[in-house]
């Protein structure tokens, strides 16, 4: 029995019909958009959590008082925005795209503003290539990471996005399933094991919830 070829992010949807030629599924071609769009929106608002325990929760704390000044730096956010932050880490992966294109695979130089908005910029240009070509699941969980980092320095979560879902993850690692439990993500419409992270398309979790 012939079977068709797997999602290389998601490892469950099969690539069919007009996507039969494809590495990556027409859902987790999306996910990795949306994640992108993130890292793009929240990058700038970093800088405002670099004092620790500042955010939009309250002012600044200035003056010469004794409880202003000598606040560290957020750890964190530092990890994001400095040597080997969310620029750094992606810029990985577009070099490696790019190199895979046999393009000129050099790091951007300059700030690391002028850096993220060069990786982000050449990533999505080379994105439908890299779907049609490449394995990205590793991509992926880059992206999920930092996007998930951002969002916990910036408090942009707000409101519970996940809901558990009563069925184990399927993903196979040789004969064993995973059995993990998996989330829905409402804002991104995806399913993820909390475990391995392994990522579903919605569409397929439905499909294995009423089969």
């Amino acid at each position: 029995m012939i079977t068709s070829p797997l999602c290389t992010v998601c490892r469950t949807a099969e690539m069919q019909g007009t996507r039969a030629t494809f590495t990556v599924c027409q859902a987790c071609v999306d996910w990795l958009d949306d994640h992108l769009d993130q890292v793009e929106q929240l990058w700038p608002q970093l800088p405002d959590f670099l004092e620790r325990g500042r955010g939009h929760s309250g002012p600044r704390v200035s003056g010469n008082t004794k409880t202003s000044g000598g606040i560290p730096p957020a750890e964190q956010v530092l990890n994001l925005i400095g040597p080997g932050g969310v620029h750094d880490r992606l810029s990985v992966y577009d070099v490696a795209i790019r190199q895979a294109r046999g393009l000129i695979a050099a790091r951007p130089m300059g700030s690391a503003d002028h850096r993220l908005g060069s990786t982000l910029h050449s990533l999505r240009a080379h994105l439908g290539w890299a779907t049609a070509n490449l394995d990205l699941q590793e991509l992926a969980y880059e992206l999920r990471d930092v996007v998930a980092e951002m969002r916990a320095v910036t408090d942009t979560r707000d409101e519970p996005t996940t809901t558990e879902l009563g069925k184990p993850c399927p993903r196979l690692d040789g004969d064993t399933e995973c059995g993990g439990t998996l989330r829905y993500d409402k804002g991104t419409h995806v399913v993820q094991c909390d475990d391995c992270g392994h990522i579903l398309n919605t569409a397929l979790y439905m499909r294995l919830a009423t089969a």
